[in-house]
């Protein structure tokens, strides 16, 4: 088995390849060859799950190849428990991608072949164990968004894909600056660009000099780390990228940026800057608590002020992976766990908004719940799409935290972490919650309920295609928010490992 993470690794390669050898002409060949990569990737990454073991921290499948020697640069893969769910998940979004792309026909042959060129990018950000391939991942991530939103956008496109370019590419220098300081900080020896050696709190005592002053070096490249992902999450004030991206961006990158992109960031301080920096972690860590709360709230006013209904999906994913910032700073088993989880049915029930955006964009072609102009965009839907309705009520009570779906497991444990370290924090962020509820019962109310607008009256319920790629979400939010054990039991032993070693500074 340990060649599986090469498979899923490579797999998306072999059918960008495929793709392209394709004639363009033959465009439903090209989508079912992008169909078939993506769903042999979901079967082997069900397969990693159904063969790995709960019971160890350890890394699990290594790949380890010499790349570079000269540099000890490896090709060094490998998955614990956190790395176990972004995984499925990134399979499984991807898979729904392909079939909800299926009526794009702009430079289709390029779409299909820069999406699973995006999905290999992801999934080997979150398999490197080395730090120069972890950078080469996250950087050469950048090239397919970049244009994926550029070209398949709406109006204000390129203004989007060149905002989102240049954040994520200013807090990578920072990165990267990060990385060399590890390099040169552990003598270029044959670790020095292992992810894994460089854990445990080896620089606590180290100095660097700056302008001839000595400072300590694990403050320092944690907030240089910090920096890096703060922006990828995004934690405020680094958002502002966020909304022109998913408002411009076709709906299967909107799936892909709020799915999966964004849980790099916040995978990034679990796997990176928290083991690697654990005192500069546990000292700073109420203002991340802080930083975390501010999205929270401030994502959820944003939220509320939107007419465009997909730019108030994206400000929500402000607020709801604020709550993932909480759950990290608390530094106990209950908030890192519900982190994580808060990481998985963030990415689904944020897909479910998605994808349903999407699919009525397609039939109205425009976003608006009230229009710039007064009038009414949406109105009475509930009569004339009860299949769309009843999908969407399942997608909002979940991104909501409503008891018996996903999301209000997670929030409950991330609560249940941060309440003992941060109660006043607790308390302010509850009011994130309900600002969520009445944010997203407002748009509900405004876009099903009422008098039905005459433009809805031609409107087409979902299709058979539609309802199929929705259906496993569904299945997600509904049985992980009954029964989380399968994704609490993955996680339990590398969260455990993690707030073990913070709990020694």
């Amino acid at each position: 088995m340990n060649g599986i993470l090469n498979w899923i690794l490579w797999m998306p390669i072999i059918g960008m390849v495929a793709v392209l050898l394709v004639p363009k002409a033959k465009e439903n060949v090209i989508r079912f060859v992008t169909l078939a990569s993506t769903t042999i990737t979901l079967i082997l990454s069900i397969v990693l799950y159904m063969n790995f073991d709960n019971s160890t921290a350890d890394m699990q499948f290594v790949v380890k190849i010499p790349w570079i020697e000269s540099f000890h640069i490896n090709y060094y893969l490998g998955l614990d428990g956190i790395t176990m769910l972004m995984t499925f998940l990134n399979a499984l979004l991807f898979f729904i991608c392909t079939l909800s792309s299926w009526t794009v026909e702009k430079n289709l042959k390029a779409y299909f072949a820069l999406l699973l060129m995006l999905q290999s990018t992801v999934f080997g950000v979150f398999f490197s164990l080395d730090f120069f391939l972890f950078y080469v991942y996250w950087e050469v991530m950048l090239i397919p968004m970049f244009f994926l939103i550029g070209i398949w956008g709406g109006e204000n496109r390129e203004y989007a894909a060149v905002k989102f370019f240049l954040y994520t590419f200013f807090g990578s220098i920072f990165m990267l600056v990060g990385i060399v300081a590890l390099y040169y900080a552990t003598g270029k020896g044959p670790d020095s660009f292992s992810i894994l050696a460089h854990q445990g709190g080896k620089f606590v005592n180290e100095t660097v000099s700056i302008f001839g002053n000595e400072i300590s070096f694990e403050k320092l490249f944690f907030w240089f780390m910090f920096l890096g992902f703060a922006i990828k999450v995004p934690v405020f004030p680094f958002h502002t990228w966020l909304p022109h991206a998913h408002v411009q961006a076709p709906t299967a990158v909107s799936v892909i940026l709020a799915g999966v992109l964004l849980k790099m960031g916040t995978y990034g301080f679990l796997r990176i800057a928290f083991p690697i920096f654990p005192a500069a972690a546990v000292e700073y860590s109420t203002l991340i608590a802080v930083l975390g709360l501010i999205s929270v709230i401030y994502g959820a006013f944003c939220a509320m002020a939107q007419d465009d209904v997909k730019k108030l999906i994206a400000y929500s994913s402000v607020s709801h992976m604020g709550f993932v910032m909480l759950g990290i700073s608390a530094m106990t088993t209950q908030g890192v766990s519900g982190a994580v989880l808060q990481m998985f049915n963030h990415g689904t029930s944020t897909a479910m908004m998605f994808l349903l955006i999407g699919i009525i964009y397609e039939r109205s072609h425009h976003r608006w719940i009230v229009k710039p102009d007064g009038s009414l965009g949406y109105g009475g839907l509930s009569t004339k799409l009860p299949k769309f309705t009843t999908v969407f009520i399942i997608g909002m009570f979940a991104s909501m935290g409503l008891p018996g779906l996903s999301g209000f497991i997670s929030e409950a444990l991330i609560f249940l972490g941060i309440y003992q370290r941060f109660t006043t924090i607790t308390v302010i962020a509850v009011v994130g919650l309900l600002l969520g509820a009445a944010y997203l019962l407002w748009m509900f109310k405004r876009m099903f309920f009422g008098p039905v607008n005459p433009e809805c009256e031609e409107y087409e319920d979902m299709n058979a295609r539609e309802i199929f790629y929705m259906i496993p979400l569904c299945i997600c939010v509904i049985v992980f928010g009954i029964f989380p054990s399968p994704l609490l039991n993955v996680m339990k032993a590398s969260v455990g490992q993690l707030v073990d070693l913070l709990a020694k500074f």
